[in-house]
């Protein structure tokens, strides 16, 4: 199983987004993007992932789910 994050969930703030201090991987990065609404997106390195589901127990918003 891999983390998916379903973007309309994401408030994609990285001073609030705990998946990203909880991840022990790194794999939890947020991304400045000047296209998205907030300025900026949460993302999975998948090549950093392992699988173990901390970042989904952990998002605030619910916006991370294991398929």
């Amino acid at each position: 199983m891999k983390p998916v994050i379903l973007k309309k969930k994401c408030p994609a703030q990285a001073n609030i987004c705990k998946a990203i201090i909880a991840c022990s991987n790194n794999a939890v990065i947020y991304v400045e993007d000047d296209k998205e609404p907030l300025g900026g997106r949460i993302e999975i390195d998948y090549t950093k992932c392992s699988g173990c589901g901390t970042c989904a127990k952990e998002c605030c918003g619910m916006a991370i789910k294991m398929e």
